[in-house]
Formats: C-alpha cells, structure tokens, sequence
C-alpha cells in the first residue's frame, strides 16, 4: 500500500483514539473547555466595547486553512501557498502614512492589530497542522495560560513550507517557501479595572525562491499552453537562481487609564525593524533573462543582481477617549520616525530620519436600541506629510452597512526610490486621492437570504507599475464599480451558498480585474455512529478571463502586461470537515476536475494555478 495512505489512515485512527479518550473524560471529570477561555481584541478596547469571543469549533469553513481560501480566493497570488500576493478588486488604502511599499508577503506573518489576547482558567493549548501531497505543511501552534488571575501570556508559532510545482524539481520535498512566525504576547488589567495594558512582540522570517513564472520548453513559444499544464511538473521556471526574504521584528504596546468612563488616556507604541533582500546570482550568465525577464541590457556587467534594504520605524500614538450615554469619542496624535538604507551591489540608498506627524479624532453614537450604531473619523496629515486626509463615516445595523470614505495618501518610498542593475528611479509623485462609496444589506425570504451589495471608487492620481515594471502615474481619474450579490439557501441538512461580482472598470489597462467573479458552495452536514459529525460539500471558483498581472520579485510589485489572459476556467475543491467531540479535521481535494475542462489555469500571467493536491488537516484544543 502507498506510504501516503497508510500514514493518513494512522493518524486518523491516533485522532480518533484520542478524542474518543477525552469523550470519557468529559463525561468524569474534564471541567475546561472553549467555554472556559476567552479572548477580546486590542480594538475592542480602543473603542470601549469590551466584548470578550470564545475560541471557534464550529465546522462550517473549518477546511479554508489558508489566507487566501478564507477570502473566497479574492486575491490575486502566485499559484502557492506562500506565495506574493495582493488584493484581486482595487482596495483603498486607509493609512494616510508614509508607508515602506513592500506588502506582498505581509499577510503570511502574525498581524498585532489582530491579537487574540486571552483570559483563561487554565492553560490553554490549540494545535492546527496541515499536511498536502504537494509537499505544503502549515503547523500552528497556540499556549496561553494565566499567570495571575489578572495576567495572561501567550506564544503563537507558525510555520509554513511549500513545494515547487514546477522547475524540474528532484523530490516532491523541494521547497519553494520557507516560512516561521512567531509573537509573545500578554495583557494585564487592574483589579479596579483602570489600567490596561497589551504588549507583543512578533518575528516574522519568509523566504521564498522567485521562480519567474513557468517556462515553455520550446524558445518559440512565449507562453505554456494551459492544455499542457496537466504535466507541468516537467516544466522549467523562468528564475533559477533567485531569492528573497523578507525579515521582520516588531514590537507593540498599547495601555489605557480610566479616569472616569468619559475621560480615559491611552498611549501605543510601535517599533518595526524590517530587513528585505532579493538575490539573482544568475543576472550575469543569464542575458535572456536580463532582457526579457528585468528588461535591461544583455552586456550588464554586473554578475548577481542583489538588494539588501533596512528600515527602522518608531510611533506613538497619543491620545484621550470615553464614552457616554451611547456617544463616544477619540482624539489622537500619531508622531512618526522612519529611516531606510539601501545597498543594491554598490549603489546605496540612504533616507536618513525623517518626521512625520499626524492628528485625528473619532466619533462613535449607538442608538437606544443598542444594535444600529454610526461613526465618523477625520485624521490630517501636518509636519512632513501635508496634504494626506482620511475622512470616513459609516452607518451600521443588523440589515444595513453603508458608508462613504475620502482618502489622500502619500506614494510610498518604493514608489518614489528604487535603485539597482535593472531598475533606478529618484520621483516624486502626487497624493493618491480616492472617493468611495460603498452599502450592502441582507433580506431573508423564507429559506432564501440575499445580501446584494455596492462598492464604487473614484481614484486620483493613481499609482502602477507599467508593462516593464516600471513604476508610473495615471493622471486622468479612474472609476471602479463592483456589484455583488450573495445567495444562500436552506433546507434541512442541505446549505447552498453562491456569491457573484461584477466589475465595472473605466481604466481595465491599468488596473485589471475579472469581469465576473463567483463563488459557489454546496455543503451536507450530518451525523455518523452518533459522535462524528461530518460536513461534506464542493466549492466552485470562476473568474472570467482577463490579463492578470505579472510579478517583479526585485520590487515586490505586480506589475501590467496584455499578452497572457489568467483565470478563465472553473476550479472545484471537494472537502470533508470532521469532528469528533472537541477534535476537528478535514479531507480536501483541490482542484479535483483538472482536465475538464481544461488541464490547467493560469492565476498570474506564467504562473499556473495550484494542481490536483490533496490536503489533511486537523485542530486539537487542550485545556490543562
């Protein structure tokens, strides 16, 4: 019998075992549970709803492991876990900041905004794993237990490694992204419950190898055929000697002190220590690449195009808060410091300390039925950052959200420096301006719920990379319209959910979409012998064709080109969610009809989707 099967069948009978040992124990003496541990976020905080979760061990979704899978794949990636990734709908950026530019591995690390900050009555510990026959394995591992009663300190460690679908690799094993996450994290509140205070501090290490897209195996053919992805293992990749990383040390703070509930100070401080590289130690041999892949001259005398970049940021944010009768409010001063250094084979870069001061306020009313609410939030960029604006209101209630946002952002550093062998700008560039309007509601119709929704942005002075990964600004204005339309329908054990959007986009040749993009999910949950529960179903991803972007590993930048449609064939994955008493686990085929109708897809240009791959995961909760 294949290896493969005998070690899934082991460890779904150890799973079983287990579980079937703590059903004993529950029914005697096990008095902790997810009921036990509770969790509340730094926002929640901030803004004086103090509303305390329990960890999740529902199975609805339970097989979506991975970021992008969560979203509904409404990103745009690289065909791999691990991989660069970005928004697939144009998203406005809400921090008015002047911001380093280098996001596309960002999501992949522990964001401190985010923070699960625990109170438990005993030590808690949750344990995910998922393994893939592609050669994927994501472990997260989660230990949280009291000090004090008051007290609580957390680790969180994620790991993360995926395999080459492509590039002639010589074992299953070869590793394409190698990934570890890890945060220390602790709360404390007084026992008058005046002083607050929340801390983590969070290391973040990715590298994954560039491989450039996959590689035709003729010189005649600009681009692999999807007819002929079935077997795309065989193929080459366009990169073979290129790498990043992306290093990162953050520390967070965040404290409070209640004077009365109508006046409250706070203070957040935040220091990030960043380290990116890039390494092609083939830029010198490889002339075709030099040309075709960076655009630049074949006689480059250099031999290893390399990037080495540094930079240090330092904020405090300072401010007064409360609430009152259903009104509260925020007043706040952010003071930024930032420096970067840049070393690219030779040429340095250097932005020596700059400032960067920004004030803003935040308004929040509940109406006296205490489930409709509206806030408003104003912040004005002033020393070193004049002319960014943020103003934002949005009105909130069980059927209705809408609101309106009016952003002025600055272009990153990245935007506006970059020096290397292929690439070299020193710019300046206009404030990006953005207008949005956005709604959405829910109206249930016996077994039917429809949630239609509306999002439209005006955007000035938009800032993108053209067909040579050069960085550029759209002078004439640009209006992005996206409708959707959510179904789901009930009956019995039966649930079928469909999700639609359509895109309206005046400037397709600077910021490519799909037309169409829809979702759709057919689930069956029912119980086996008694104690296993078991949520079986499809899901079917479809976006129309359309000229996706390619991918700059030099900049982290996805960037235009119009001669290689992406996307443009259904992907269906079926899965299993299982769970017995507090274990969960999960069954996934990925792409189970690839060859009907086509043998592969495309999800950037030269870079196909992910193949036929099985996945296993499980979710193990201890509590003591």
């Amino acid at each position: 019998m294949n290896k493969k099967y005998i070690y899934i069948t082991f460890l779904l009978s150890l799973v079983y075992g287990f579980s079937f040992a703590q059903i004993l124990d529950d029914s005697t003496k096990q008095i902790y549970s997810t009921k036990t541990v509770k969790y509340i976020f730094e926002d929640d905080i901030l803004n004086n709803r103090k509303t305390f979760y329990n960890p999740d061990t529902s199975l609805t979704n339970f097989h979506l492991f991975d970021f992008n899978l969560r979203s509904g794949l409404l990103y745009q990636d690289l065909g791999n876990i691990g991989t660069a990734i970005k928004p697939l709908f144009f998203t406005p950026t809400t921090d008015i900041a002047k911001n380093l530019g280098y996001s596309t591995y960002g999501v992949y690390a522990f964001d401190v905004r985010k923070t699960t900050y625990f109170n438990t009555k005993s030590p808690y510990t949750n344990v995910n794993y998922v393994q893939s026959g592609g050669g994927t394995g994501i472990m997260h591992f989660t230990h949280s237990q009291n000090i004090k009663p008051r007290l609580n300190a957390t680790l969180d460690v994620r790991r993360m490694s995926s395999s080459k679908q492509y590039g002639a690799p010589q074992t299953r094993e070869e590793r394409m992204v190698d990934s570890w996450a890890a945060m220390l994290h602790a709360n404390y509140e007084s026992k008058n419950e005046k002083y607050i205070v929340l801390g983590s501090y969070n290391h973040f290490n990715h590298a994954p190898l560039e491989q450039g897209g996959i590689k035709p195996l003729s010189d005649t053919s600009a681009f692999v055929s999807e007819s002929s992805l079935g077997n795309y293992r065989d193929f080459l990749s366009k990169l073979k000697g290129a790498s990043s990383r992306d290093w990162r040390n953050e520390l967070h703070l965040y404290h409070q002190y209640k004077l009365t509930n109508g006046f409250q100070v706070y203070h957040i401080l935040d220091y990030q220590k960043r380290r990116d590289l890039y390494t092609d130690v083939n830029f010198g041999s490889d002339s075709a690449a030099r040309s075709v892949y960076y655009f630049t001259k074949p006689q480059s005398s250099k031999d290893t195009l390399s990037m080495d970049l540094r930079y240090r940021l330092l904020e405090n944010k300072f401010g007064v808060k409360g609430i009152y009768k259903g009104f509260a409010y925020r007043l706040y001063l952010r003071q930024r410091l930032y420096n970067l250094k840049s070393d690219f084979g030779g040429d340095t870069l250097r932005l020596k300390i700059k400032p960067e001061t920004i004030v803003g306020g935040w308004a929040n009313y509940f109406f006296p039925d205490s489930v409709r609410r509206v806030y408003a939030e104003v912040e004005l960029g002033t020393i070193g950052s004049i002319g960014n604006l943020k103003l934002q209101a949005e009105y909130l209630s069980p059927k209705i959200k809408a609101g309106f946002s009016l952003l002025r952002v600055p272009p990153t550093i990245l935007d506006e420096y970059f020096y290397s062998h292929a690439y070299k700008w020193d710019t300046t560039f206009k404030n990006t301006t953005t207008v949005n309007f956005y709604a959405s509601t829910n109206i249930r119709r016996g077994s039917f719920v429809l949630s239609p929704s509306a999002t439209n942005s005006l955007i000035t002075n938009f800032i993108y990379y053209d067909k040579q990964a050069q960085v550029k600004q759209e002078s004439s204005a640009i209006n992005i319209l996206r409708v959707g339309l959510g179904v789901e329908y009930r009956w019995r054990k039966l649930l079928i959910t469909n999700q639609l959007y359509y895109t309206a986009n005046s400037a397709e040749n600077r910021f490519p979409t799909p037309k169409i993009a829809n979702n759709t999910t057919i689930t069956y949950e029912f119980i086996y012998a008694k104690i296993l529960h078991i949520n079986a179903g499809v899901e079917i991803y479809h976006r129309s064709a359309y000229y996706g972007n390619n991918y700059m590993p030099l900049t982290r930048q996805f960037f235009l080109q119009d001669q290689q449609k992406v996307w443009g064939t259904p992907v269906a994955d079926v899965f299993a969610d299982l769970k017995i008493n507090k274990v969960r686990l999960f069954l996934k085929f990925a792409h189970v009809n690839q060859g009907l109708p086509s043998n592969g897809y495309y999800v950037s240009s030269t870079y196909p989707g992910l193949r036929r791959t099985f996945f296993l995961g499980v979710n193990w909760p201890l509590f003591d």
